[in-house]
């Protein structure tokens, strides 16, 4: 078990565990209780605490493998003012201006895109497999990817 003594607020955890073999678990104290649940290697970021109220405590790993965590704030996520691409679970601070975007994804297993914005927390697509499709994104925002697969976002 890990103890963050960060303060309340939105925070970024990246998670790398190249070698584990099984089942590969990072949980969470806070709301987002489940951070990642992958059979085999992994390597992604996601978001912690950012529902009004959630502050996550401890985390705690369960890998078969050596691993390394790293929690910080929002200057971890991966900064865009345009497109964005990338493989697996990723968080993308999106500083553009857009009313929609065309989203693909090539991955076998649930593919869901969060999007914050200063107006709501949106699941802005929830799928198994494949996908392809266009859905209201308005920048800035910040995007949570969770991708088994490579993955693209273009706004418009």
């Amino acid at each position: 078990m890990i103890t963050l003594d960060r303060p309340a607020g939105l925070k970024i955890a990246k998670f790398e565990c190249p070698a584990c073999t099984s089942n590969t678990v990072l949980k969470s104290n806070g709301f987002d209780s489940l951070l990642v649940n992958e059979i085999g290697a992994y390597s992604g970021s996601m978001w912690m605490d950012v529902r009004d109220g959630s502050r996550t405590t401890t985390l705690t790993v369960n890998a078969s493998g050596a691993w390394t965590l790293t929690v910080g704030e929002i200057d971890m996520a991966t900064m865009t003012a345009g497109s964005m691409q990338g493989n697996g679970d990723g968080v993308v601070l999106f500083t553009g201006t857009a009313r929609k975007a065309k989203i693909t994804n090539n991955g076998e297993s649930n593919f869901a895109v969060h999007v914050l914005s200063s107006k709501s927390l949106d699941l802005a697509v929830n799928h198994i497999g494949g996908y392809e499709g266009t859905v209201p994104l308005e920048g800035p925002a910040l995007i949570q990817i969770t991708s088994s697969g490579a993955w693209t976002i273009t706004p418009s």
